[in-house]
């Protein structure tokens, strides 16, 4: 190669190098603001707010599709795993693609949880009093609502719910008033394909069947 052809190479590539420099995306020096109109490039996309997904359960009421009582059916949530945060996306409701499903709840719009505290393998919590608004069938499954999605919960057997930090009578299944402690097997036959199977009664020698 000729020392003419070499230089007018040479020239050729610096001169592509430079107007590659020019039309690079030039790094801040300095941290500035983003227009507003910019912002919305930014969101990471994450999944609206009680969406269907993750490991932890709530129970919304089914659709009445049998003519027959409501049951209760249970949907994911992408919450942290504690009974709070379950209780707290419970009285949220179902969302829309849920409700899209005839998925409903009878716990009042503006229940609100005031605290979950857990003693040995009881849940007391303790609600405003606008879940006392809830009447007849109603109330019943508005309770039973609460008391699956709590006992889901390793070591939750029971749950004492309170208004307000008053104790109260709740209705069972068979619309008799309780007092105490609520468990799954006071609402028999009302959560969907999973009716809680009854502890074991122990034999005249001592073992469970």
């Amino acid at each position: 190669m000729s020392h003419r052809r070499a230089a007018v190479l040479i020239g050729t590539i610096v001169g592509a190098a430079a107007m590659l420099g020019a039309c690079s995306i030039q790094v801040d020096e300095q941290p500035r603001d983003v227009p507003p109109e910019q912002r919305r490039n930014l969101d990471s996309g994450d999944a609206e707010a009680g969406s269907s997904a993750g490991e932890t359960r709530i129970f919304l009421v089914a659709p009445d599709e049998s003519g027959g009582r409501r049951v209760l059916r249970s949907v994911l949530r992408d919450i942290p795993g504690d009974a709070p945060s379950a209780l707290r996306a419970l009285f949220e409701g179902p969302n829309d693609e849920e409700a899209a499903a005839d998925l409903s709840t009878l716990l009042p719009s503006d229940l609100e949880l005031l605290s979950a505290i857990r003693i040995g393998d009881i849940l007391t919590v303790d609600v405003t009093g606008a879940l006392l608004n809830v009447s007849g069938e109603g109330s019943i499954l508005a309770v039973a609502q609460i008391v699956a999605t709590a006992s889901e919960f390793d070591g939750i057997n029971a749950v004492r719910l309170r208004v307000e930090g008053e104790p109260q009578t709740w209705p069972g299944a068979d619309g008799e008033l309780l007092t105490g402690p609520l468990t799954v097997y006071d609402y028999p036959g009302l959560v969907e394909s999973s009716q809680p199977s009854y502890p074991g009664l122990p034999t005249a020698e001592g073992t469970r069947r």
